[in-house]
């Protein structure tokens, strides 16, 4: 996670926030040492406010490495509350299994082994939180795969809208202000075309919030 906020706006919120559990210390130590990308604490804290926010029982996320997302997801669940968690890693699966029990909400994961999308294809559930933490490329298709099974009143949270996952956040200013000529990369193109497409979508409002690396929240209206 590259924060797109300024040090003394991290500081800001650092200040005013709850201070965040050992397990949760661990989890970021380890995202420092193995150079993984994470949706970082203030990221966190919003994804964990939507969840409770909203209501949401259900959940399910794209792309889950060792478990840092689910943690904010399963916090702000109910007692009855599920995620279900994926990775084609299932290492990766263990990792968080044993953090999110240590963190006392495993009773609420579920833990699925392989390609997110083929996981979700395979899933007849509807679903009242989804987030999409992996490839922005890939955002768009899973996007129009996922929004027929997303409850009404649900929301679709995507990371690295502004940064990450080599998003260039100034190419990709500079194509969504009509510079539809500038060259952009797989994930920055990936970016813009789901963008453009929530904005035109009637059945969903969109806000971005610029925090971590950019969240894109969708609610089904």
């Amino acid at each position: 996670m590259n924060s797109i906020l300024s040090l003394d706006a991290i500081r800001f919120l650092d200040s005013i926030s709850p201070e965040i559990d050992p397990i949760l210390i661990e989890m970021e130590a380890m995202a420092k040492d193995r150079n993984f990308p994470t949706v970082g604490i203030q990221a966190g804290r919003i994804i964990q406010f939507l969840t409770r926010m909203s209501g949401a029982k259900k959940a399910f996320e794209f792309g889950s490495g060792f478990g840092y997302s689910a943690y904010w997801i399963a916090k702000g669940l109910p007692s009855d509350g599920s995620v279900i968690l994926t990775d084609r890693d299932k290492n990766e699966l263990n990792l968080a299994r044993d953090f999110l029990n240590r963190a006392g909400v495993s009773e609420k994961a579920i833990f699925e082994v392989g390609e997110a999308k083929k996981i979700f294809d395979n899933n007849s559930d509807t679903f009242d939180l989804i987030l999409f933490d992996h490839h922005n490329s890939d955002y768009l298709a899973d996007f129009h795969s996922v929004k027929k099974q997303l409850s009404p009143g649900g929301i679709i949270i995507a990371d690295n809208a502004m940064s990450g996952m080599t998003v260039h956040f100034n190419d990709l200013v500079s194509f969504l202000d009509s510079e539809p000529n500038v060259s952009l990369n797989k994930n920055t193109r990936g970016t813009a075309n789901y963008l453009l497409e929530l904005k035109n979508d009637p059945l969903f409002e969109t806000i971005v919030i610029p925090v971590g690396d950019g969240l894109v929240v969708s609610l089904s209206i």
